[in-house]
């Protein structure tokens, strides 16, 4: 798991880089707000991949508080990330931008409730899963600067995020498993269906 955590840490900052370092003019959107949601994304990343560190080296009660301490980081991410989606849209003059960005979190915040709920009950499979996916969901910002620096249109970002998260937690359960678990299936079922239904409410508006 912290090797999966460590992956996307290390491809959002590069997926990041890339985009300023290509496209210097967005540099001038990184003000406070971008930089504060920048943080606490990374932070995010960088707990999930301590956090199954603490367990493998036993230290529990550091897991839990950080647990704990996860709950304002959260609010921190899903606050400054809805003001960066709503501003980031009105200034492009692309709502769709902002649709794709607040579906992400749409994703994220249930499977993160579930999550603890699963650790409340120490379900710890299910929990590490429910963390990873909840994680994936966020990661479209990062497939479109990719997808933008590569100049393709920016409904691949969308296109990928599919194949690449059912990939990532089916392997990941099949490594610890053996197999799929029912849990698994219904939390990528959710995941791919707000997607879906994303889609088609942008469809709908601009098509």
């Amino acid at each position: 798991m912290s090797r999966i955590a460590l992956g996307l840490l290390v491809f959002t900052i590069i997926a990041f880089g890339m985009k300023a370092y290509f496209h210097p003019e967005v540099r001038v959107r990184y003000i406070p707000i971008v930089i504060l949601h920048a943080g606490v994304m990374l932070t995010w990343l960088a707990l999930l991949v301590i956090q199954p560190l603490l367990i493998v080296t036993k230290r529990v009660k550091w897991h839990r508080t950080l647990g704990a301490i996860s709950l304002g980081l959260v609010g921190a991410m899903v606050a400054s990330g809805a003001i960066i989606a709503v501003n980031i849209g009105r200034e492009l003059g692309r709502p769709e931008v902002t649709v794709v960005n607040i579906a992400a979190f749409v994703t994220f915040l249930p499977l993160y409730f579930l999550a603890v709920n699963y650790a409340r009950s120490k379900r710890v499979h299910e929990h590490r899963q429910a963390m990873l996916i909840a994680t994936l969901a966020l990661m479209t910002p990062a497939y479109a600067r990719v997808v933008q620096v590569m100049e393709l249109p920016d409904p691949v970002a969308i296109g990928v995020q599919v194949p690449i998260t059912v990939v990532i937690a089916c392997a990941y359960d099949w490594v610890v498993k053996g197999h799929i678990t029912r849990e698994v299936m219904w939390m990528l079922a959710f995941s791919v269906a707000v997607i879906f239904v994303m889609v088609a409410v942008l469809a709908i508006w601009f098509l």
